[in-house]
């Protein structure tokens, strides 16, 4: 009976080693499966964010564009009222005078104490 036994115990250790064999093979493809998880992800991630970012740099470049056609309008309105106000204070020179005076006096009346 102790043959039975010992024999036991070397079966039952053998299952053992072949069943912690096992266990370390499966972690091992778990650990390559989780690498290559990470590995994907990353990948994703990058290319969402990179694709996020060429998005927003083409509304940022619409906003630039858009910006500069509207200050060169303002520029050429602005342009146009100075234009025109010189022309008005040169066709009426004692009126400019006199609107400056009445502006000084207005001006003075407010900031007194």
């Amino acid at each position: 009976m102790p043959t039975k036994t010992a024999s036991n115990k070397n079966d039952n250790a053998s299952k053992l080693a072949d069943d912690r064999d096992k266990l370390v093979e499966d972690l091992k493809l778990l650990i390559e499966d989780a690498k290559t998880l990470t590995t994907d992800v990353k990948d994703t991630s990058q290319e969402a964010f990179s694709d996020k970012a060429d998005a927003l740099r083409e509304k940022i470049t619409e906003a630039m564009d858009k910006l500069k056609e509207h200050g060169e309008e303002v520029k050429k309105k602005g342009e146009a009222v100075a234009s025109d106000l010189e022309k008005t204070i040169k066709d009426n020179p004692w009126k400019t005078v006199g609107l400056a005076v009445l502006a000084g006096i207005i001006i003075d009346r407010i900031t007194r104490d």
